[in-house]
């Protein structure tokens, strides 16, 4: 009888054990957050093994539209690529965080990076992916030094 007693306590708590561990994923509220660009992993550069030896600079213009994050290079609408931890974006107030500094959409940044054509073989290395529909045919691939530039309206 305790035999039959222990064993149906111990099926119960551990029914309530996976249940709750389905139920309870520490990640989605984060996932949810930055799907608006795709992430990666960039290592430390040091002056003995620099990270970038010819650096090149992208010059965007950011526009949310349609639940989409887009950079505008001044001919082509792209998806964003950072640098994880570089950014973070606030659909509410629609600004873009950079390594601390905030941006409106419509602000034109320079920053070091480069155009490159998407490839879906080659993003299973970015550690976030965005919504499909946010995925253009050119990816936006910033690696830091984010300034923006104040262009003249006249």
């Amino acid at each position: 009888m305790h035999k039959t007693l222990f064993r149906s306590l111990l099926l119960i708590v551990m029914s309530l054990l996976i249940m709750s561990c389905e139920t309870l994923n520490p990640q989605a509220p984060t996932q949810q957050h930055n799907e608006f660009f795709f992430t990666y992993y960039l290592p430390k550069s040091t002056p003995e093994k620099p990270l970038i030896i010819n650096p090149t600079a992208l010059t965007t213009e950011f526009k949310y539209e349609d639940g989409c994050l887009l950079a505008f290079d001044g001919s082509r609408w792209m998806t964003s690529v950072f640098p994880e931890g570089h950014a973070t974006f606030d659909s509410h107030n629609k600004t873009l965080k950079l390594l601390g500094t905030s941006y409106k959409m419509g602000d034109v940044i320079s920053a070091g990076g480069y155009v490159l054509a998407y490839n879906s073989d080659k993003v299973r290395n970015y550690s976030n992916t965005p919504a499909e529909k946010c995925i253009k045919e050119y990816l936006a691939i910033y690696y830091g030094d984010y300034e923006k530039i104040y262009l003249d309206k006249n």
